[in-house]
């Protein structure tokens, strides 16, 4: 691996929302100097160039020169997912990569060989595990304070496909691509689904089963002639069976009028359970143990992008990057066998 540079020159593969904000987020850390674009519209990348001062490019070759960036975060659409990733371990430029993975399992596994070949840097972007109270959840989980884990209540939850608090989502399309196949989406199962499975792998271990049901439920009527096939799911729901013996129940929906932007955490070991709600205040857990409870808030210590960079610049080993591809693989498994 090279030496981690004093100046960190970032590539930013996307130029939709999330792309917005991982310029703006890692832009954000000292040190760390986004240099450049890309979209397949040459139009949309000069336009982003512009506005935050870039070099544009509509060739993903040209993006990941060799010499003129140090690392490339990826945020586009599922589809783009494995092509950029997979041109970028070759050329040993490390990963930020937003969730899902991949779209299948072939394309995950894929750049999980390649990671190890070439020996590159990939971090997953789950990236709710950035909130302080879903942190405090894990690491109190993982550390034994709740004994061994029984169940696990796992919910994301938001309304927009059944509202405008985020606008007219049918003349948009940050939110039109996600319930469309035809521009690579995989509705609410593989959008919300991703981070609730990450979350529930971390916890729960090894699976030993799965079960999923999954559905459209929105009214889409107002997104005809978008030109984006608005065929795939808004609502799911999974069991997943550990081979310890612990249980999770997984809900999400695009269309549940109660919650804007909701996740929900329950988990109940041998020994307590604690509870998140995090909509508003995602600082917050409520912790039990025998007949008492009392709610415990966190600080903001952990952010995905933060580590992606601490790591370059510290030197961590490319197996030590977490969330790890292999995780991602991992996630991608259970999508896969839930889409199918």
């Amino acid at each position: 691996m090279r030496d981690p540079p004093s100046l960190l020159r970032l590539a930013v593969a996307g130029t939709g929302a999330m792309a917005r904000y991982h310029l703006v987020r890692f832009g954000s850390i000292a040190g760390v100097r986004p240099v450049s674009c890309y979209d397949r519209s040459g139009g949309r990348s000069r336009a982003l160039a512009e506005e935050f001062s870039l070099r544009p490019c509509d060739d993903i070759h040209a993006l990941l020169e060799p010499g003129e960036i140090d690392a490339v975060s990826v945020a586009v659409a599922d589809s783009q997912h494995h092509e950029i990733a997979a041109a970028a371990i070759e050329k040993g430029i490390p990963v930020f990569l937003e969730k899902p993975f991949t779209e299948n399992i072939r394309q995950a596994e894929h750049l999980v060989e390649l990671q190890a070949r070439y020996g590159v840097p990939v971090m997953v972007n789950f990236s709710k595990i950035n909130y302080p109270a879903i942190r405090g959840l894990m690491v109190a989980a993982g550390a034994g304070g709740l004994g061994r884990i029984r169940e696990m209540e796992l919910r994301y939850q938001q309304r927009w496909l059944g509202s405008t608090v985020w606008g007219e989502w049918w003349t948009n399309p940050r939110w039109l691509w996600r319930i469309s196949s035809s521009h690579g989406g995989g509705g609410a199962l593989r959008d919300l689904g991703s981070h609730l499975l990450f979350l529930a792998l971390r916890l729960g271990g090894a699976p030993a089963g799965v079960t999923v049901e999954s559905s459209i439920r929105g009214d889409r009527s107002t997104a005809a002639g978008s030109g984006y096939s608005c065929d795939m799911n808004d609502t799911f729901s999974m069991e997943i069976t550990f081979a310890g013996g612990a249980v999770a129940r997984l809900q999400g929906s695009y269309v549940d009028p109660r919650w804007t932007n909701r996740v929900y955490a329950c988990v109940t070991g041998t020994e307590g359970s604690a509870e998140v709600s995090a909509e508003r205040e995602k600082d917050v857990l409520f912790l039990r143990r025998g007949k008492g409870g009392r709610p415990l808030r966190f600080a903001k210590v952990y952010s995905t992008y933060d580590a992606f960079v601490e790591g370059l610049r510290s030197g961590l080993p490319w197996e030590d990057f977490q969330p790890s591809a292999g995780e991602g693989l991992a996630v991608q498994k259970l999508l896969e066998g839930a889409l199918s």
